[in-house]
């Protein structure tokens, strides 16, 4: 059970270091997952800061 635990943790930490290159620009899935919970954070906080009750 333990192992199969640890083995699906670093199958998915395989599949996030995976490099993409698109028209020139080369990133992997973790950094692209990295840059939309920040973005979804910012969002929040301006959606609220601005359009708040």
């Amino acid at each position: 059970m333990i192992s199969d635990i640890s083995a699906l943790f670093l199958w998915v930490k395989e599949v996030f270091s995976l490099q993409v290159t698109l028209y020139g620009f080369t990133f992997s899935f973790w950094e692209v997952f990295l840059f939309d919970t920040v973005a979804g954070i910012v969002a929040f906080v301006l959606k609220e800061m601005f359009l708040g009750d």
